[in-house]
């Protein structure tokens, strides 16, 4: 009988995101889309530590809990920015007058980010070193655990595809896309070998951007409706609010339609 292969080195893998968020921070000041990229890592780490709850449940607790802090601090530079981007984008697809409307939008959100209070640096680091700290002391994983957490992070995001399906929800359209975001970091970060069933990375992709997309512009939207003066004149805003609103049916047409696409490939 062929024997087993080692099991996947959990704590290292959480240490590696770490060290990666932590040097992204380091670089920040020089690149804006550094933030993103902190983000990302740390959210790959949170993937793993929830396939990690098999074998720590109390420590995966306490780190999703922290990761959870820290990402509001690094929402505070990265979100303004996400909603810029989605103006800017949405701007390139359109007409002149409403391009120019999306552009005032863009310019208003970046005024106003410059006047708040934003990324608190010291406080993002010291985060990011109290999670490194939970990641080193996680105990060892074996490969019958680490199999039996991804099969359940699997299960959590095919619970909230089918609660997310069709909704109108915006709550539970988010709360799919994170789930979706969880089963695909962890897939790419598991790989083939360890992850339970196809990985399907192409279309899960693809849902993530979808629903991403459909998220920002339904924020652009309630922003407008708070600050409507960020549009322009009253007949700007509301060609905004419908292309925006445009925007996010057609998004959420797609992901609804790649995920039956998953769905009957499965």
């Amino acid at each position: 009988m062929r024997s087993p292969g080692p099991a996947f080195d959990l704590r290292a893998a959480l240490t590696d995101e770490l060290r990666g968020a932590i040097e992204e921070l380091d670089v920040i000041q020089g690149d804006p889309k550094a933030v993103h990229r902190c983000r990302v890592r740390v959210k790959r780490a949170r993937a793993l530590a929830r396939i990690g709850r098999a074998c720590a449940p109390g420590l995966s607790t306490v780190f999703i809990d922290s990761a959870r802090a820290l990402m509001r601090n690094l929402a505070l530079a990265r979100d303004p920015a996400a909603l810029c981007e989605a103006a800017h984008d949405v701007a390139r697809k359109s007409n002149k007058r409403a391009a120019r409307a999306f552009e005032l939008v863009a310019h208003a959100i970046d005024e106003t980010a410059a006047s708040r209070p934003g990324l608190n640096l010291e406080a993002a680091r010291a985060g990011l070193k109290d999670l490194l700290a939970l990641a080193q002391v996680w105990p060892e994983a074996s490969q019958r655990q680490i199999r039996r957490g991804a099969k359940r992070l699997d299960r959590r995001a095919r619970r909230a595809r089918r609660r997310g399906l069709g909704s109108a929800d915006p709550v539970v359209r988010h709360e799919w896309r994170s789930r979706e975001k969880d089963r695909a970091f962890a897939a790419d970060i598991l790989g083939p070998d360890v992850w339970p069933g196809r990985r399907r990375r192409k279309t899960g992709d693809k849902i993530g951007v979808a629903l991403g997309g459909e998220r920002d512009a339904l924020l652009l939207m309630e922003r407008l409706v708070a600050e409507p003066e960020m549009a322009g004149d009253e007949r700007d805003l509301v060609r905004t609010l419908k292309r925006l609103n445009r925007r996010r049916a057609k998004l959420a047409r797609r992901a609804d339609a790649l995920s039956e696409k998953m769905r009957r490939a499965r």
